[in-house]
């Protein structure tokens, strides 16, 4: 943003601003602005805009002629962020009073954010130290809470108090800022620095910290204990160094024990059968505790369950035990699933916690293994029961008990009033303008204060308003904070409906189909971005957009949702040639890559729909594929166009990998 970018901080201040900062602490309490929009509404828009640029572009001696401007939209939403942008401008210790009081008026409001970091940056840069110790917070990162520190010990009766203090932020993975340096350096000489200390950070450096800081720490080990960080480093970036058993002296039994079970886990999810046999050596050695041994057992028992290993069954029967992670029973579950193994299932189903037995896939199994087992009459109580709910498994229980899925909508009811009084809040005032703005960053952040600055019953008129507004992701969200599930058609939007309608038909896509993928990528996000890259509406990757088009695109393409279902329609009707058209490894494709979705594929006999979802290998994969469904269910309905979908997934097969045609240099050449 630009109010991050103005120098050093070291400006004149200007005294006739301190009356903006009266006006600016009665605003909260005295504006009420209007949250749909006027023709006035528009024109202090405007205003607000070009006041906004020449703050930036002003230089910082002539800010006092922006004043009065500003003044002028003391009444409109958005004025706290011209007061604070002023202040940023000119940032000096003579506008301490006004800095204060917009820091008090706004604590903890988007409208501060960042403020308080540059103020005590300047603060620190031009050694004002009672002021700086007064405008301290914590939380503020580690620069600022040392140059605190510092500040502290330099006055301090009693500095162990504050030396204590330095630990946690010295046993860090990452390298601290070079502000810390002087404290450290009082710490270590005031012999509170360990090797255990020191050991411990080795370790946060090398799992999932910086590396590079290993050397850096191990300089300051005894050189007998220095063989340690080495083997960190080693076992690292090599997991399978664990079966280099000499490089082992266990001169540091619990520090090399420690190392021996992050290798032998990780080295599980690479070669488990070295992994097993790393582990039965060291295991002699007697230097594993119980949760060593539990961890182990997991990730070797998922590890060889995901790849349908012979000996997964053993492994999986060693790993859940009591206390066990529940994704062990459900991969042991679904091991046998796979293997058919129904009496062995009803076993493991009927034997769990009661808590895990009630949960909607193991009841949804329960009754299929009962039902596979000839009890017919257990299990269609169970799947009458389970039809009764809105998900994937109750609409496979739907479909199984011979009944019509039930999407229970319930409308939310709430009054005009109940709803001004929040529509009324200042926050949700502010994310109205940033909305007509086209500021989605700035609007998303003052809802997210909004919705954690209101009761329960509030965040359901939150959720109403942005409907209202056509702010679909934030709709879903509110609902979804609030708990209020049964209100279908709002959180399931016909959003761009018409477009995916008629793109639809140009590539023979079911518009339920895209819009159930778009309402799981972005929640209708126009301008979503995944870390990995995934952009707009279908969360599209631009290599895959690129591929689609033919030619170059400039990333802002995606961000226009028409552009960005376009593609994503498209690659729908792309994946549905490659998999026939089958929905289900199209969804997974989408999520995962469709050359993944071919490996996972069974070798040569078909396997039941439902089987081969529950062991999908990747855990967001698998929630993925199931939400899409039933998400394709209800937009089914939401568009009046009803099909048999649960009823042909239930029934059907997904085809092994030799039914699926692979097309030679056109697959080659497709996009993830």
């Amino acid at each position: 943003m630009a109010f991050m970018q103005f120098g050093k901080y070291i400006f004149r201040a200007n005294p006739v601003f301190a009356n903006l900062l009266l006006l600016c602490s009665f605003f909260t309490l005295s504006a009420q602005a209007q949250v749909l929009p006027d023709s006035g509404q528009a024109q202090l828009r405007a205003q607000f805009e070009q006041v906004e640029t020449a703050l930036r572009a002003t230089a910082r001696t002539q800010l006092s002629r922006l004043d009065d401007d500003i003044a002028s939209l003391k009444d409109y939403p958005l004025y706290p962020y011209l007061v604070r942008q002023r202040l940023y401008r000119e940032l000096n210790i003579s506008q301490r009073p006004q800095i204060e009081t917009f820091l008090a008026t706004y604590a903890g409001q988007p409208a501060s954010y960042g403020l308080r970091a540059s103020w005590l940056r300047y603060l620190a840069e031009t050694d004002h130290k009672s002021a700086f110790l007064a405008n301290y917070r914590e939380g503020m990162g580690a620069t600022i809470t040392c140059q605190y520190l510092q500040y502290k010990l330099e006055a301090a009766s009693n500095p162990k108090y504050w030396l204590n203090k330095v630990k946690p932020i010295w046993l860090s993975g990452q390298s601290q800022p070079n502000e810390c340096d002087p404290i450290f350096r009082q710490w270590e000489a005031a012999g509170m620095l360990s090797d255990n200390l020191i050991i411990g950070r080795i370790r946060k450096a090398a799992i999932s910290g910086n590396p590079r800081l290993v050397p850096y720490l191990q300089k300051k080990l005894p050189k007998s204990s220095r063989y340690l960080a080495d083997l960190w480093l080693a076992v690292r970036n090599a997991p399978d160094y664990v079966l280099k058993y000499r490089r082992f002296p266990l001169d540091h039994k619990n520090e090399e024990a420690r190392m021996l079970v992050y290798g032998i886990k990780k080295l599980a999810w690479q070669a488990p059968d070295k992994a097993i046999r790393a582990y039965h050596y060291w295991k002699r050695k007697q230097l594993f505790n119980q949760e060593d041994l539990h961890g182990m057992h997991r990730a070797i028992a998922l590890s060889k369950a995901i790849d349908n290993h012979p000996d997964a069954l053993a492994w999986l029967e060693k790993a859940d035990v009591k206390g066990a992670r529940q994704d062990v029973k459900r991969w042991h579950m679904a091991y046998l699933l796979r293997h058919q193994r129904w009496d062995r299932v009803l076993a493991l189903i009927e034997q769990a916690p009661a808590q895990v037995q009630q949960s909607d896939n193991f009841v949804y199994w329960r009754a299929r293994s009962l039902a596979a087992l000839g009890k017919t009459q257990q299990a269609e109580t169970l799947f009458t029961q389970l039809a009764g709910e809105r998900h994937f498994y109750g609409f496979m229980a739907s479909a199984r008990a011979g009944v019509t899925p039930e999407l229970l909508h319930q409308p939310v009811t709430r009054t005009s009033a109940q709803k001004n009084k929040v529509a009324d809040h200042p926050a949700a005032q502010r994310a109205y303008e940033f909305l007509q703005l086209g500021r989605q960053f700035e609007a998303r952040r003052e809802w997210h204060y909004l919705l954690t600055h209101v009761d329960t019953a509030q965040l359901k008129d939150a959720a109403l308003i942005a409907s209202e507004w056509g702010w679909y992701d934030q709709s879903i969200i509110s609902f979804t904070r609030s708990g209020y599930l049964n209100d279908v058609e709002k959180r399931f939007p016909l959003a761009y409906a018409s477009q995916f309608s008629a793109v639809g038909k140009t590539y023979d896509i079911q518009p339920a189909f895209a819009m159930a993928i778009a309402r799981r990528e972005s929640s209708f996000m126009a301008d979503a971005v995944s870390p990995a890259g995934a952009t707009g509406l279908m969360q599209l990757m631009p290599g895959t957009a690129q591929y689609l088009a033919k030619k170059n695109l400039k990333r802002s393409v995606l961000f226009e949702p028409e552009q960005n279902l376009q593609f994503g329609v498209q690659y729908l009707r792309y994946l549905g040639d490659k998999l026939a058209d089958n929905p289900v490894l199209i969804s997974a494709s989408y999520n995962a890559g469709w050359r993944k979705v071919l490996d996972w594929l069974p070798a040569n006999a078909e396997i039941a729909t439902d089987i081969w979802i529950e062991n999908i290998p990747y855990k967001e994969t698998r929630h993925y594929v199931k939400a899409v469904m039933a998400y394709r269910y209800i937009y089914e309905h939401q568009l009046g166009t009803p099909s048999r979908l649960f009823e042909q997934l239930a029934a059907g097969d997904i085809p092994a990998a030799t039914q699926i045609e692979r097309s030679g240099n056109q697959l080659q050449l497709a996009p993830r």
